[in-house]
């Protein structure tokens, strides 16, 4: 007698319907057995307790996927890219929230410039008192209109310096509430 079933195919099922093919009945296939062990032994972990499912302890290094939003989160997601000369982690936190608000509304955002020492400064043509000096602003491209993102920009009350170039750099700061 043959039996025909349907089932997806990996080795274990080709095994066991060889095995139904051949008269041999599923039990007489364990790990260890002449199938050179091709069906492995059951292995079973004890899960932790239904309290301790938040106890780093009980449950090892698994990350927590609520420590990793916002900015860190579309950095690694490369809806916000960096350049190499722009640290990032000086960047205050109202700013950082900024940037990671215009790349959730607008799209991808470019990371230009954001701590400068007073050489660079004074060859990128800043201020003399550039907030870039101290790490309190941040020049980015956004693919968006520039008038919309303008907009959104000038409603946060964490954006006090607000600039756009000709060349399509937007620069935001956290210093008093102006533009020029």
């Amino acid at each position: 007698m043959i039996i025909v079933c349907r089932v997806r195919h990996t080795s274990r099922v080709t095994l066991m319907t060889g095995a139904f093919l051949a008269g041999l009945l599923p039990a007489s296939l364990k790990a260890g057995d002449e199938d050179a062990g091709i069906i492995p032994s059951a292995q079973y972990a004890s899960l932790p307790s239904q309290g301790r499912l938040d106890d780093p302890a009980a449950t090892g290094s698994l990350p927590d996927a609520k420590a990793v939003v916002g900015f860190p989160s579309l950095v690694s997601q490369g809806t916000i890219t960096l350049r190499a000369s722009a640290p990032t982690r000086c960047i205050p936190g109202d700013l950082r929230d900024v940037v990671a608000s215009v790349a959730e509304t607008f799209g991808p955002v470019s990371i230009e410039s954001t701590h400068r020492s007073s050489g660079r400064n004074r060859r990128a043509g800043g201020a003399r008192h550039s907030l870039h000096l101290s790490c309190r602003a941040v020049d980015f491209r956004v693919r968006a209109r520039a008038r919309g993102v303008m907009a959104y920009l000038r409603a946060h009350p964490q954006v006090g310096g607000l600039k756009i170039y000709r060349n399509g750099i937007i620069h935001i700061d956290n210093g008093e509430r102006r533009s020029w």
